[in-house]
């Protein structure tokens, strides 16, 4: 997902231009290396990155590890993003580690060099708060892609990727073959990689790519028998934990002594049924669900799963959405439409420049065949009045942007 590039007051201002990877390892040499302090799981994928890193983290933590965890993005507060046993720093921290790094960025100006751009410089500062906080295993989600990505300067002891599909393809290519590739470009020689084997093309790929760089290789195919993750309410949270159990396996199965006998002693689901990984099909409310599917593949598992839930309840799927510019409007919409059917749509204008006017988005959900279309001027304002006509035989979805569930969480803190 491309970044808003705004700073808060607080913090330096980044660069603009992105740095190739070998330079990103320079810079992080420069700075002390401060990932060769600690282990590195290094994920991947287009969608289910950040429930495997949350997943992970929370089974590592049960194991007694120290664990860091970089994500994006955020949806309320940028330290969001770095995470110290599940947990943000404090502001001082965080604006800490900012001045370190800014200090840095300049000496690389006055060398005739970038300044880092903006993944670029929270991935440093991360890495800086993990070795000042003495993690011990680092659970690191890419960016955009993977080969070129700024992460991939990291020398993991586990690679983990999860479902690719189409997404930023002005990036990273426009088939789901060229975007695997992408993605499968962070596989390190003699690393092991734990990957979903749900699209034999894509995972033809993965299964190359591992054996060109030796490395041991893993694929976990989506079992509808597999009841592990039952209480997970939609199948690809369920694929995603079983995805995250099989790397949790592979990393314990590479320890030794203590370290082996307590990750071995972890039940993998109570990790996952403790785990709270906010817009990941969330029930911020009973009946009332946030969820961050944002691509075509993404809103399509979130579909059907919401057409599932909502038949199990016996009731209606109402939805609240909203999208970005650059995405598949129209592919989105007809999902949205054709496979949870909702009975109503709300639809309002997100507070980011990316954001689709609120009419276009109204002309190509009617285009796609709703009826009970919707318009309002603010996201908060769709929520009250989403919220007001909701009777009990509705059940209210909220999905289609990161940045729609960013807002929401902001309106329910309020």
């Amino acid at each position: 997902m491309a970044e808003e590039r705004r700073c808060p007051d607080d913090l330096p201002m980044w660069g603009e231009k992105k740095t190739s990877v070998p330079e990103v390892r320079a810079f992080l040499d420069a700075l002390g290396a401060p990932d060769r302090a600690f282990r590195v799981i290094h994920v991947a994928g287009t969608n289910g990155k950040g429930s495997v890193c949350a997943y992970l983290t929370e089974a590592l933590r049960r194991a007694g590890y120290r664990v860091g965890t970089f994500v994006s993005p955020h949806l309320v507060d940028i330290r969001e993003r770095i995470l110290i046993d599940g947990k943000m720093v404090s502001s001082e921290v965080f604006r800490a580690a900012a001045e370190t790094v800014k200090r840095q960025g300049e000496a690389e100006v006055r060398a005739g060099r970038n300044f880092p751009a903006y993944f670029e410089y929270l991935y440093y500062m991360a890495m800086l708060l993990f070795r000042e906080a003495g993690c011990e295993v680092v659970v690191l989600e890419t960016g955009l892609g993977g080969r070129l990505d700024a992460t991939n300067s990291c020398a993991p002891c586990l690679t983990v990727l999860t479902s690719i599909s189409l997404d930023h393809m002005q990036y990273l290519g426009d088939t789901v073959e060229k975007i695997a590739a992408e993605k499968a470009g962070i596989i390190k020689k003699k690393v092991p990689v734990v990957y979903l084997d749900a699209v034999p093309s894509v995972a033809d790929i993965i299964a190359a790519k591992a054996r060109e760089m030796q490395a041991p290789a893993y694929p976990v195919a989506p079992d509808r028998t597999d009841t592990r993750f039952a209480f997970l309410p939609a199948p690809y949270q369920r694929e995603n934990a079983a995805l995250a159990a099989k790397a949790f396996q592979v990393f314990s199965e590479g320890e030794t002594g203590d370290a082996r006998r307590r990750t071995a002693a972890v039940s993998f689901p109570e990790a996952v049924r403790a785990t709270v990984w906010t817009a990941r099909m969330q029930e911020i409310h009973p009946d009332v669900f946030l969820d961050g599917a944002h691509n075509a593949d993404g809103v399509l598992r979130m579909a059907e799963a919401g057409a599932a839930l909502a038949a199990k309840r016996g009731k209606k799927p109402l939805l609240l959405t909203s999208s970005v510019q650059d995405k598949e409007l129209a592919a989105i919409a007809e999902t949205f439409v054709k496979v949870l059917h909702p009975a109503c749509i709300y639809l309002a204008p997100l507070h980011t420049s990316r954001g689709t006017e609120v009419h276009t988005l109204a002309d190509i959900y009617r285009n796609k065949g709703a009826v009970a279309v919707k318009t309002y001027g603010s996201v908060g304002e769709a929520l009250r009045q989403a919220r007001g006509e909701q009777a009990e035989d509705a059940i209210l979805f909220i999905a289609g942007s990161l940045y729609l569930a960013g807002e929401i969480l902001a309106e329910e803190s309020k």
